[in-house]
Formats: C-alpha cells, sequence, structure tokens
C-alpha cells in the first residue's frame, strides 16, 4: 500500500505525463525556440486542480532535466514532499524527496532519476 507521500507524487506523475504530450504537440506547431509561452497542467498533489501554468519550452524542459522535479502554480507547493528549487512570477519548480522523490523519479518517462 503506498504511502501519503506516494500517492502524491503518483498523482503529480499523471500530470507530468499530460504536460509531456502537451510539449510534443506545442513542438509540432510552434517549433523549440519560438518565444511563446505554452499553457502546461499545474503538477501539484491538490486534488481537484486544473490551474493552468505558462512557460516557455526551455522553462519546461529544465523542469524535466530531473526526474524529481515538477512544475506549480505559485503557492501550489507542498512542503510536506518537495522543495522549491525555483521561483518565478509564473510558477515553481519544485524538487520532490523522500519516497515521494523516489517514486516521482521511478515514473519518469525520460529516465532522468
Amino acid at each position: 500500500m503506498a504511502t501519503s507521500a506516494e500517492r502524491k507524487a503518483l498523482n503529480e506523475g499523471k500530470f507530468r505525463d499530460a504536460n509531456e504530450q502537451i510539449e510534443q504537440a506545442a513542438v509540432e506547431i510552434v517549433g523549440v525556440k519560438d518565444g511563446r509561452f505554452i499553457p502546461f497542467l499545474c503538477e501539484c498533489p491538490r486534488v481537484g486542480c486544473v490551474e493552468v501554468v505558462s512557460l516557455l519550452l526551455e522553462e519546461y524542459e529544465q523542469v524535466r532535466s530531473d526526474g524529481r522535479q515538477g512544475l506549480a502554480v505559485l503557492g501550489h507547493e507542498d512542503p510536506t514532499i518537495e522543495t522549491v528549487v525555483r521561483r518565478t512570477d509564473r510558477f515553481v519548480m519544485t524538487e520532490k524527496f523522500g519516497p515521494a522523490g523516489e517514486v516521482h523519479a521511478d515514473n519518469d518517462d525520460r529516465g532522468n532519476g
């Protein structure tokens, strides 16, 4: 049975998977270095959150460079499972730790764990 932290990480992983599809479509439509903001889904563990975060594709790639990292709307970070590693006026980049970090990294399709 998964712990609360592990369940939160699995939930965030579902939104990360959706964001990977958004990124692929954005690259096909606008290209990698277009300079436009792309709407990504908040990857926070809050049940029912459907907020959107605007990032450049380069910023999204920075988030995805480590399997323990994720992105969230400002104020949606969860200090019980993650620390903020970068904060902008549009989003926070977080890094999971402990069991949540392990689960998040293990479920990273890019293998950046």
